[in-house]
């Protein structure tokens, strides 16, 4: 297993330092919200002009006021994240943000899928993975625990979330 070292302080710096490349155009909702929501947003926004759901979800995953924007049902509850180039559960994501550890995240496979024009499908299963090429985790090896999907209509000029379906864990 490759062990990943994530530097907290320096990605915050960058992350910092592209929110100052924001729009300056932000409505008042905007304006109340974080300099990394409102990163996040101006994300979500570029990924909604190019019709890029895949990009759209990273903005999604990781922001509260994000999913407020284009989230119908969408909680403080949602399902994953994304940590540099991998998607974990969120519930992992915030142990690390606690601990600072990166062995409390626990990464999940994502596909992307359209079922019918304008409806957009993410499922997702958290597992253990084998290191590969490239970015994320690797190949998904073995399933560690229940995952769900994602459902999103277009809705306007972006998608919105229309069903966020978890699977049931197996009874012990």
């Amino acid at each position: 297993m490759v062990t990943m070292r994530f530097d907290a302080r320096a990605g915050l710096a960058m992350l910092a330092a592209l929110c100052l490349l924001a729009p300056a155009g932000a409505s008042a909702a905007d304006e109340a919200a974080s300099e990394s929501d409102r990163f996040f947003l101006a994300e979500a926004e570029g990924a909604c002009r190019n019709g890029d759901f895949a990009a759209f979800l990273w903005p999604f995953a990781n922001s509260e006021a994000v999913r407020a924007r284009y989230g119908a049902s969408a909680t403080k509850d949602f399902p994953i994240a994304m940590i540099d180039y991998s998607y974990v559960t969120s519930a992992s994501e915030r142990l690390f943000e606690a601990k600072g550890d990166p062995r409390q995240l626990v990464y999940v496979k994502v596909d992307f899928s359209t079922p019918s024009p304008g409806v957009e499908r993410v499922d997702w299963v958290p597992g253990r993975f084998e290191p590969g090429e490239g970015d994320g985790p690797g190949t998904l090896i073995e399933k560690t625990g229940p995952g769900g999907s994602l459902q999103f209509r277009r809705a306007g000029d972006c998608w919105q979330l229309t069903k966020d379906i978890r699977n049931p864990g197996r009874a012990r």
